[in-house]
């Protein structure tokens, strides 16, 4: 009867080192076998989960395995376990066909509930229809099996060939695959598998990688989160994808990175995602990478970025192809650092929300700033730059031209020479002059480093939408109609071309029409207190 506990459905044996279920609760088999004092037999886990357990595996003075915590290890039954299925059985129970009117859904369970609780039952439609056409596991391109308890390909690993030959994309996040030879086993079978998702596992590391890359030789795209892998380990796993051009690493708690391009020649995107990078130091081992084209640190730590192999007004040749930056979510907070960005020569898009940067000004000034101090920036926080870039740079000079000014510049270009340390500051200002000119002797009025004596509170409301609440709104008296337009439709989620006009607080009378995209709020005497009216 042991031995019988010990097989899986499919005949194969539980072996140490195999991964398991129980009650929710992921662990590893460190131990099978007799404990002193019992009958039968027992199997020593490890629990993912600390508290689950209740020794480091070992029991009344003697040891029988070794957990990494004092308490994560226990020993249970093998028939208190799930030991997972095979990957083709998983697919089978998830897309195979259901011979019912409604393909396996249980329609009682689908109900909504009305303010008084009352249940009403909702109609389940195309379920069978949809079923029939994922049945089709021959033309299946797309396969998800997240959360099915998978353990590997079984004996009969050549049958996914046979039955899911077009597989492209694999899900096999949160299962319970013990290596990345198992993983082998069934990427072999698939011939055109580009994208591999094994987030979630605990999964051990590739020893003889050469053994393994010919598995993995089509693979393009490898997602690896939450694995609880170092930078070292996950390179370690991206020497058996020879061919990897886009890389997954979120949730590693990855602090500290290493020069890669030996592994990762032809990587285009890196992803890393809530991880615990401090320092900008540790992206520029990075910057070798030749293909590299979108990097995104969101949610970490960083709080500067610099290029120091650059002076102010040079390019980098670190990061040569990067054309994406997503930063958002970490601690930037020194115009210093969009500067430095500039340095990149190939930067397009830029997504750097959720930085105290962005608390510094109005939202709609900082993104002109940024726009003026990134010369080929054409998407900035996921709204594309337009015909706006003339008004921020023109923006841009007039706001600083008081500075350069006193720093030496000046309107004949044979006097103009800014001191250094404003070059330093604002290292696109002297290019800017030559494309647009020098700001004139009217436009030198310094601005208000507060910007609250510029900055105009008012209220927008579309009456095409009575039950949008009406949006309050600080916004710069210098602003164009043309980017107030553009901050309304994003507000309100809108492409069709607006028609804006106000109402005056302290006068009575008619709506004023903003009716030139081209000046701004100012001109048409908008004061704090008015109301503008949205439609299109």
């Amino acid at each position: 009867m042991a031995e019988q506990e010990l097989l899986r459905n499919d005949g194969t044996e539980i072996q140490i080192g195999d991964r398991i279920e129980s009650d929710g609760y992921f662990g590893t088999v460190l131990y099978i076998g007799s404990v002193a004092g019992t009958k039968g037999v027992w199997l020593g886990v490890e629990w993912d989960d600390s508290s689950r357990g209740k020794h480091d595996g070992s029991h009344q003075g003697q040891r029988y395995y070794q957990t990494s915590q004092p308490t994560s290890g226990s020993f249970v039954r093998p028939n208190k376990v799930k030991a997972g299925v095979n990957c083709l059985k998983a697919l089978i129970s998830r897309y195979g066909r259901i011979e019912d009117e409604n393909a396996g859904v249980i329609t009682e369970d689908l109900y909504v509930l009305s303010a008084n609780k009352k249940q009403t039952v909702v109609e389940m439609v195309g379920a069978k229809k949809t079923n029939e056409k994922q049945s089709q596991l021959d033309l299946l391109q797309e396969v998800s099996l997240r959360d099915m308890l998978v353990y590997g390909a079984g004996v009969q690993h050549e049958e996914l060939l046979k039955i899911v030959p077009n597989i492209e994309d694999l899900d096999l996040s949160k299962n319970l695959i013990p290596s990345w030879k198992a993983v082998a086993c069934i990427a072999e079978q698939l011939k055109n598998l580009r994208i591999l998702n094994v987030s979630e596992n605990r999964m051990v590391l590739p020893e003889k990688t050469e053994s393994l890359s010919s598995s993995f030789a089509n693979i393009r795209t490898l997602i690896v989160n939450k694995m609880k892998y170092s930078w070292e380990n996950i390179l370690q796993c991206c020497k058996i994808c020879p061919n990897l051009e886009q890389l997954h690493a979120c949730f590693n708690s990855i602090g500290h990175l290493s020069s890669s391009e030996n592994q990762l020649q032809k990587l285009k995107l890196l992803n890393l995602e809530s991880n615990r990078l401090h320092s900008w130091d540790e992206l520029l081992k990075l910057g070798s990478l030749l293909c590299l084209e979108v990097l995104i640190v969101s949610n970490n730590e960083i709080d500067d970025i610099y290029f120091p192999d650059a002076s102010s007004c040079e390019k980098s040749i670190l990061f040569p192809s990067l054309r994406s930056l997503i930063i958002t979510h970490n601690k930037v907070s020194k115009w210093k650092s969009i500067d430095e960005i500039n340095k990149l020569q190939n930067l397009e898009k830029l997504k750097i929300m959720g930085n105290p940067l962005m608390d510094t000004a109005n939202p709609e000034t900082v993104r002109q700033l940024i726009i003026a101090r990134i010369k080929n920036l054409r998407r900035c926080n996921g709204t594309e730059v337009t015909e706006e870039r003339k008004g921020a740079e023109i923006d841009y000079l007039k706001r600083y031209g008081s500075d350069w000014v006193k720093a030496g510049g000046s309107q004949d270009p044979q006097k103009n020479r800014p001191s250094l340390e404003f070059t330093n500051i604002h290292p696109r200002y002297q290019e800017l002059i030559t494309m647009w000119g020098a700001p004139e002797d009217s436009e030198l009025k310094q601005l208000s480093t507060t910007l609250k004596s510029n900055l105009l509170s008012v209220k927008i409301i579309c009456p095409l939408m009575p039950d949008r609440e009406p949006v309050e709104k600080k916004l710069p008296a210098s602003m164009t109609v043309q980017k107030l337009k553009a901050l309304i439709q994003r507000l309100y989620k809108i492409d069709s071309e607006l028609q804006l006009s106000y109402i005056s607080q302290k006068m009575q009378g008619p709506e004023i029409e903003l009716d030139s995209d081209l000046r701004q709020l100012s001109f048409f005497a908008l004061e704090t207190g008015d109301t503008i009216h949205v439609k299109w």
